[in-house]
């Protein structure tokens, strides 16, 4: 079983459902709403936990229910917690999540995790050459990464980084990083490019993502929605399809997807193939509502892993004849 150590963030996510976004300073009706445990971090954390992965959570909570509810809802998932600390001067993060059409848009108060900072990771940094792959995002102070990322791959560890939510990131950092998974729009912005392209997120050049994918070999992965995932070998750039689905909700996807994405690194996989487990692990994440609980099952992915074989042979089947 592999061992995986998630640094990131954990909240508490305000779940609202309506059919129409509103504008500033409207009312609209929403249809439904709904709490649910989340962070970027604790979201990667239970996904990769859920896919047969030996978990450890390393994070900040606040003394207040959601910090002990938040715990409690670790230990559920099987997921250690021995190194998240208690907080006393900051409440515990939260978001407000707005579901609309499968689609959604979000606001993070950081809370307690603004403390999973640089002092937080040096009581931690030696506990963490213990596991095979540890994983981040930005929902943490971004001076933590700078810090621990260096010494990680000094020590040969093997890191993901998934950049959201998105910001410039150091050439020292990008480099020192083993892999990093932003979508198609963050990746514009974690190379600073984001200012010439645009208000205008469809007006992204594919030739300068292209570009960028073939200058950072084995380590850029960029997920693109519903047209896969791109990464380089050096030479080209090789996509790697989604399954196909009814989404139902995408919050939470990319979380399953780098979860997914840090499971397939640590057992060993190839990165297409860590990228093809990620992919569907994702895409049946959307098939139901809120984050964590929408995250498969290994079981379930191994299933539509065997169904997807199954469809791609009678489909070259029937092409033969």
């Amino acid at each position: 079983m592999p061992k995986i150590a998630v640094v990131g963030s954990i909240n508490l996510d305000y779940v609202v459902e309506t059919n129409v976004l509103p504008d500033a300073g409207e009312t609209v009706l929403g249809q439904g709403y709904f709490f649910s445990h989340g962070g970027k971090g604790a979201n990667q954390a239970v996904a990769a936990s859920r896919l047969g992965a030996d978990v450890f959570m390393f994070g900040s909570l606040g003394q207040d229910e959601t910090g002990y509810s938040s715990k409690e809802n670790l230990i559920h998932h099987d997921i250690n917690i021995d190194h998240v600390q208690e907080i006393t001067k900051a409440p515990s993060g939260v978001a407000f999540i707005e579901v609309c059409h499968s689609e959604n848009r979000i606001i993070v108060v950081p809370g307690a995790n603004e403390y999973t900072d640089t002092a937080y990771i040096k009581k931690v940094a030696n506990e963490l050459l213990a596991y095979d792959v540890i994983v981040f995002q930005l929902e943490t102070p971004l001076e933590m990464l700078e810090y621990i990322i260096p010494i990680l791959h000094e020590k040969g560890k093997t890191t993901i980084v998934n950049p959201a939510p998105a910001q410039r990131l150091s050439e020292n950092l990008i480099e020192k990083t083993t892999y990093l998974t932003p979508n198609e729009y963050e990746y514009a912005i974690i190379f600073g490019i984001d200012s010439d392209q645009g208000s205008d997120k469809s007006s992204l050049n594919e030739e300068a993502l292209q570009s960028f994918l073939i200058k950072h070999p084995n380590k850029l992965v960029v997920t693109c929605g519903s047209k896969g995932v791109c990464y380089s070998d050096g030479q080209d750039v090789i996509w790697v399809p989604p399954i196909q689905v009814d989404p139902v909700d995408s919050t939470g996807a990319g979380d399953t997807f780098s979860g997914a994405f840090a499971v397939g690194i640590a057992e060993g996989k190839s990165l297409y193939d860590s990228i093809q487990f990620a992919n569907i692990a994702a895409g049946l994440s959307v098939m139901r509502r809120g984050a964590q609980s929408g995250m498969p099952t290994r079981a379930e992915v191994e299933q539509r892993a065997k169904e997807e074989v199954m469809k791609h042979e009678a489909k070259g089947h029937l092409n033969a004849n």
